[in-house]
């Protein structure tokens, strides 16, 4: 099986206004880690800032800001990092998410205002142009009548698609893309993305904490939103959905969700970056002025760290304490 779901987005508010507890009791993991980001963000004066996880509290104090207790915003870095570190598990390889799932759904205050929820194919069902050629001819069967494809392009030449059912606005949108092109990876990755907000979000955890699976209620999502077909019968409801979609969204219903190990922090992209655009460079810097100069080069520019970059350096120092001290307990 090479199909699997993951949560790849969670943004979500409670009540309760000490981040020190929500971070403890709710994501399951060491307040500790968490550093001050120096800015506010979502309405919050202040941000803890974890490996793509944002902590934000100390609501501004207008009309339409109070009384806002504190959010909690994960990336898909951030729910991968959530899944590597938190205790709400301690079965090795088991998400977190079911548990956190729960807490939220016995909170009353607790409100989800986003969550993405990611369906991979790795095996082949899905073929980008064939589901491009499908959405640009009409033939889906979906109530989301908003459909849009936007071709990517390097230089003059095409490099890839993306498709979006549903509007930019709405509570609900599918993206699907080849996501093993975004990563720059071989083989075949083809990511069906489903964008809840708010009644959409809150809605989908009510029904999570009961489901069989999490694979099977994005599967009845998927169902019910969404079907590419056969113009076969002039009534659209009635037409054969494509075997090879049919094939995918049963997969799905297998999938149990289970943690993802790979954690990439912001500083090993751009150790990344800085391998691939300016690699040459430091080399001839390293051969000609010698190591001491890019030493010096890098030295100097510490005075210049802004406060993101000060505290991004901090975040990465505290993962890396974070992993060893797991890797220890292992």
């Amino acid at each position: 099986m090479k199909c699997q779901v993951l949560v790849d987005w969670l943004t979500f508010s409670v009540k309760e206004k000490d981040p020190a507890i929500v971070i403890a009791e709710y994501l399951g993991m060491e307040p500790e880690l968490f550093q001050d980001a120096g800015y506010g963000l979502l309405g919050y004066n202040r941000v803890l800032r974890f490996s793509d996880i944002c902590v934000c509290y100390e609501g501004r104090e207008n009309r339409f800001f109070k009384d806002m207790g504190v959010c909690v915003s994960m990336s898909g870095n951030g729910c991968r990092t959530f899944e590597t570190m938190s205790k709400l598990t301690r079965d090795k390889g088991t998400s977190p998410f079911p548990t956190l799932f729960q807490h939220l759904r016995a909170d009353e205050s607790a409100n989800v205002s986003r969550i993405d929820i990611a369906c991979d194919d790795q095996d082949g069902y899905l073929n980008m142009e064939q589901i491009v050629e499908k959405v640009q001819t009409n033939e889906l069967n979906s109530r989301m009548t908003k459909r849009s494809v936007i071709v990517s392009y390097d230089g003059t030449r095409r490099s890839g698609s993306t498709v979006y059912i549903g509007a930019p606005s709405s509570d609900f949108r599918i993206r699907i893309y080849d996501k093993a092109l975004e990563e720059g990876v071989e083989g075949h990755w083809v990511r069906v993305e489903l964008v809840m907000r708010q009644k959409n979000a809150n809605a989908f955890i009510e029904q999570a904490v009961s489901a069989p699976s999490i694979g099977k209620l994005a599967a009845q999502v998927v169902n019910d939103k969404l079907s590419f077909i056969e113009r076969d019968d002039s009534n659209i409801t009635r037409c054969t959905v494509c075997d090879w979609w049919r094939e995918f969204v049963d997969e799905l219903e297998a999938v149990r969700l289970v943690a993802r190990c790979v954690v990439q922090h912001s500083v090993e992209r751009i150790e990344n970056w800085v391998d691939a655009q300016i690699g040459p460079s430091l080399a001839i810097i390293t051969r000609t002025l010698g190591w001491p100069h890019l030493f010096e080069i890098a030295h100097t520019a510490v005075s210049r760290l802004s406060q993101k970059q000060s505290a991004l350096i901090a975040d990465y120092n505290a993962l890396q304490n974070a992993r060893l001290q797991a890797f220890a307990a292992v």
